[in-house]
């Protein structure tokens, strides 16, 4: 896949608590497809959270559109955190996938982060 940010780089993939992520080389954002950023919440993976905190998040910078780099074409639309104001979460309505850039998956790997997503989802609301 290619950095919807960046021309003509491909991204990388790692992996982190067992999860595949697809990082870009050049400007450090991050590709998830649908559901890992919760699972990589869930499972505390301190370790890519530090390596992200290295990275000065942009706070209520929407940038320029981007293109999902799963579907080829689809615009992701820019969702502002309701956890976390301010972090504008690049989101496909095709794939479900994710673009955080630089610095914005340790701004939501707050460690209250995980708390307010099992409250959103509680059996028991």
């Amino acid at each position: 896949m290619q950095c919807p940010k960046c021309d003509d780089v491909e991204l990388t993939a790692e992996t982190s608590a067992g999860v595949e992520i697809d990082r870009c080389p050049s400007c450090h954002g991050v590709w998830l497809d649908a559901l890992e950023l919760e699972r990589l919440i869930e499972a505390h993976s301190e370790t890519l959270f530090k390596q992200d905190r290295v990275f000065k998040a942009h706070v209520g910078e929407a940038g320029p559109p981007l293109l999902c780099p799963r579907c080829r074409g689809a615009h992701l639309i820019k969702l502002n955190s309701r956890l976390r104001p301010g972090t504008i979460i690049d989101s496909c309505t095709v794939c479900f996938g994710a673009w955080l850039d630089a610095g914005e998956l340790a701004r939501l790997g707050g460690d209250d982060l995980l708390v307010h997503l099992r409250g959103m989802f509680r059996a028991d609301a």
